[in-house]
């Protein structure tokens, strides 16, 4: 037995088939088929009934999952306990949304240089959809993004910052409510791909505001930009009043009750850098003022 069995048993498990389990360990069908096979033969009993498919775990499979999440549990808090006890040096792949890139994340990269000099942040961008299956897949360490509304085993999140979504609006706009706002000004939308857009579209519903659309666009940055030209409105989680004034946009509540949004850390749970992921969600919490809360959600 060994822990890459017990990995490659986890993974079918979490994942539905041996397919599905192979890309998110980025092995081939055959080495888990393989890593399976062995693992059955040094135990005596088949795992996987194979004439269901996908194939399913026999009452003898599941025992053993069950001792094998254990095994792994306790194989990974070696390395976290050893950690622990010396300063952390190597890499770490983030993920962060565009909504995080220019505000919480300079401040917190620039506390990590003090606090872990050891510490190398690679940082790539995307949105939360493509962040999460970057995770899933191994392709990086964690993400910063908005919260899944559902979480499998196989992941972890910590919670880091709740915002609120406001309307964004030009420095010279006189409107003092969404509603005045947008029959005003044409909207800029932020891409309907992020998961916060149903929080948006939602409560555009409630407020009976069908907006002028006339850009869509990913960038933060842009969308700022067009908004301080006058070019139109838009709705953006409040991440950082402090960016939005240096632009002297205007912040308009968007509506009552406020809507909000979390955002937070996501990674895999068999993931070998977890001192790394304190280290990094200890500081992005501190910086958005939020304490330690790392759950898993089923």
């Amino acid at each position: 037995m060994s822990i890459r069995q017990f990995r490659a048993l986890e993974a079918i498990s979490e994942y539905g088939s041996f397919a599905a389990a192979a890309k998110a360990l980025n092995l081939t069908q055959s080495a888990i088929s393989m890593q399976v096979a062995a693992l059955e033969e040094s135990l005596g009993v088949p795992l996987f009934d194979r004439q269901h498919r996908p194939p399913r775990l026999t009452r003898a499979g599941t025992v053993v999952l069950r001792h094998a999440r254990v095994i792994l549990s306790q194989y990974n808090d070696i390395f976290d306990a050893l950690s622990e006890a010396r300063p952390y040096h190597g890499s770490f792949r983030l993920g962060v949304i565009p909504t995080i890139l220019t505000n919480l994340l300079p401040l917190s990269l620039m506390r990590l240089r003090e606090e872990e000099p050891g510490l190398t942040v690679n940082v790539s961008s995307g949105l939360s959809g493509e962040l999460m299956r970057e995770v899933e897949t191994g392709e990086l360490d964690a993400a910063l993004m908005h919260k899944p509304t559902t979480l499998g085993t196989a992941l972890s999140w910590r919670d880091i910052a709740q915002q609120r979504v406001v309307v964004v609006a030009p420095p010279e706009s006189t409107g003092e409510t969404p509603q005045e706002i947008f029959e005003r000004h044409p909207y800029i939308r932020f891409n309907r791909s992020a998961w916060v857009a149903p929080l948006v579209e939602t409560r555009l519903s409630e407020l009976g505001i069908s907006p002028d659309t006339r850009a869509e666009i990913q960038s933060i940055e842009a969308i700022h930009l067009l908004v301080g030209l006058g070019f139109g409105a838009s709705i953006l989680p409040d991440v950082s009043t402090e960016s939005f004034a240096r632009t002297s946009l205007r912040i308009v509540p968007f509506g009552e009750p406020p809507v909000y949004r979390t955002v937070g850390i996501l990674s895999r749970t068999d993931m070998a850098k977890k001192n790394a992921r304190r280290i990094i969600g200890d500081v992005f919490a501190a910086t958005a003022g939020r304490p330690n809360t790392l759950k898993k959600d089923g």
